[in-house]
């Protein structure tokens, strides 16, 4: 199990670091889209971040 967790907080850390160099980007261009993209992206690994935190939490001896 602490692979699996390992592998989700990994994932989600790409997604917060690649949703903030996308909001970034959004914002440099002015575009929405991007913008738009970016959150859902970093809010995502945020989310994915906390459940992550939560399994390791509770399969701890």
């Amino acid at each position: 199990m602490d692979d699996a967790t390992r592998g989700v907080r990994i994932f989600s850390a790409v997604l917060i670091v690649g949703g903030t160099g996308a909001c970034v980007a959004g914002t440099v261009t002015g575009d929405a889209v991007p913008l738009a993209l970016g959150v859902i992206a970093a809010v995502s690994g945020v989310v994915l971040a906390l459940l992550a935190f939560l399994a390791r939490r509770r399969n701890r001896p």
